[in-house]
């Protein structure tokens, strides 16, 4: 970054990033959605959301809205996802397996709508309007 460069300018930079970040952890969720890929995808979830807040004052606010809106939906589902992750794995230590099938059961509906969204955030291409929305130039 240039030293004559604006809090503006870095802003945009961080958040063109947090954004690029955020639609590969998407797309890699997508393909496999594992719990070490749905937990990266959270953790990029998170992350991108507190850019929107840490730069709020350069982005519209009703587009800023508008994303956490949807960021809150998709994170929702995949803390569903998440959840049951955790407790396979927690009852597999224990060799507790009374209940895996039904998490397992649980978890592939989840991840199914999980996919879903996924689709329809792909087919719109979210990132592309994201970045257009805040009005963030590529670097």
């Amino acid at each position: 970054m240039k030293a004559a460069a604006t809090i503006n300018d870095y802003a945009i930079e961080q958040m063109n990033r947090l954004l690029t970040t955020l639609a590969f952890q998407i797309h890699r969720a997508a393909k496999k959605p594992g719990p070490d890929e749905i937990h990266d995808l959270r953790v990029s979830i998170r992350r991108f959301t507190q850019g929107l807040l840490l730069f709020t004052e350069f982005f519209p606010k009703w587009e800023v809205k508008k994303i956490k809106r949807m960021l809150k939906r998709m994170m929702q589902l995949t803390s569903e996802i998440r959840n049951r992750d955790i407790a396979i794995e927690y009852l597999a230590e224990l060799k507790a397996t009374a209940h895996e099938r039904r998490l397992e059961r649980e978890r592939m509906q989840y991840q199914r709508r999980f996919a879903e969204m996924v689709r329809r955030w792909s087919a719109r291409d979210f990132s592309a309007k994201w970045r257009n929305r805040l009005s963030l130039r590529t670097v």
